[in-house]
């Protein structure tokens, strides 16, 4: 519960700052450069070129939320790095970049049919969840040491940041649901020995490099599709 209420603050800073501002000053940067496309609905029904208090704070608060969920997976799937630390902050930054970049990418939407460059807004858009992630294990890694006081702080304070999964209870209940199921397993002795194999990490592994393979694909042939 710590470990996750520590994911959980770094996931929602993370998400604020560099989805929520980083985001909002990016679509300003591209109204500006293309100004015909001012008062037009973003593919995410904001309005283009048009700062308002209350489309700002409603992009805050999403890209907080995002951020919280993206700081749960972080703290399921940080034990699955490997290599030096500047290997795992550069793969960690560019998987994500990749995979949520496909998914935003969308050759029939908005924000890529009528933002110029499209080169620019591509790039943009692909680059906030890398710096996302690239920025939550830098500051999640220390967060989640035993020895740091975000681990040893009383639980009423420790627990406060958990608050912010309610707007995703579901998952965090599912989430919850799976790990419970695993540390069940883990007091069978045969199943244990399943759970704990070597083949289980290297094969979550292999499942994402192949989601990113497909995403790169899939971002490589909407970049040719806009441009």
């Amino acid at each position: 519960m710590r470990r996750l209420a520590v994911a959980t603050a770094a996931g929602a800073f993370c998400g604020l700052l560099v989805g929520g501002i980083g985001g909002r000053l990016a679509m300003l940067l591209l109204a500006r450069l293309a100004p015909e496309t001012r008062g037009a609905i973003s593919d995410d029904g904001f309005l283009i070129g048009q700062f308002t208090v209350s489309g700002t704070l409603n992009l805050l608060a999403v890209c907080t939320v995002i951020g919280v969920l993206g700081g749960g997976v972080y703290l399921l799937t940080r034990g699955l790095m490997i290599g030096p630390r500047w290997f795992q902050v550069l793969s960690i930054s560019i998987g994500p970049a990749v995979v949520v970049g496909a998914v935003l990418v969308n050759p029939g939407g908005v924000d890529f049919t009528l933002l110029r460059p499209t080169w620019l807004a591509i790039a943009l858009f692909v680059a906030i969840p890398g710096l996302y992630a690239g920025l939550l294990t830098v500051l999640g890694e220390p967060w989640l040491r035993t020895e740091r006081r975000f681990l040893l702080a009383p639980r009423r304070v420790a627990f406060v940041p958990l608050i912010l999964w309610l707007p995703l209870a579901p998952v965090l209940l599912v989430g919850v649901l799976g790990w419970v199921a695993v540390q069940l397993l883990r007091r069978h002795q045969g199943s244990r020995a399943v759970v704990e194999s070597a083949w289980v990490p290297w094969l979550s592994r292999l499942s994402l490099i192949l989601i990113f393979g497909f995403s790169l694909t899939d971002l490589v042939r909407d970049f040719a599709a806009l441009t």
